[in-house]
C-alpha cells in the first residue's frame, strides 16, 4: 500500500497493483510481469521490492526473464530492490542493462516522470 501511496504523491494514478508474495521466485515474478502488462493500460511498471522472505536474487532473474522473454507490448521498468540477496540481485540487473533506484520514493517519481513522457 506505501508504493501506491508514493506513487500519488508523487503525482502519478496507479493502473494496477500486484503483490508477488512472500517468497516469490523468478518465474512467479516473470509471471506477474506478464499478468500486469497483457492486462492493464499501464505505462510503465514500479517494481518495489523489500524483501525478507523474497531474494533480491529471485527477483532480478524473473525481471530480465521478463523483459527478454515477454513477446507482447513493451513498456519501461523502474525496480527498487532491497533486502535479502539484494547484492547479487543488483549484480544480476546491472549485468542485464538495469539499474535500481534506491528507494521507493526515487522510484515512485522515476515511474511518474516515464509515464508522464508515454504516449497513449
Amino acid at each position: 500500500m506505501a508504493t501506491m501511496d508514493a506513487v500519488s504523491n508523487a503525482g502519478g494514478q496507479i493502473a494496477d497493483f500486484l503483490d508477488v508474495g512472500g517468497g516469490a521466485n523468478a518465474q512467479r515474478v516473470r509471471n506477474c510481469y506478464e499478468l500486469v502488462v497483457n492486462n492493464t493500460n499501464a505505462k510503465v511498471v514500479f517494481i518495489n521490492i523489500f524483501g525478507g522472505i523474497t531474494r533480491g536474487d529471485e527477483v532480478a532473474r524473473g525481471v530480465v526473464d521478463a523483459m527478454r522473454e515477454t513477446t507482447s507490448r513493451k513498456i519501461p521498468l523502474v525496480i527498487r530492490l532491497t533486502g535479502t540477496n539484494e547484492e547479487e540481485g543488483r549484480r544480476i540487473l546491472a549485468e542485464a542493462g538495469m539499474t535500481p533506484v534506491e528507494t521507493m520514493d526515487e522510484g515512485a517519481r522515476e515511474a511518474v516522470r516515464i509515464a508522464a513522457g508515454a504516449k497513449g
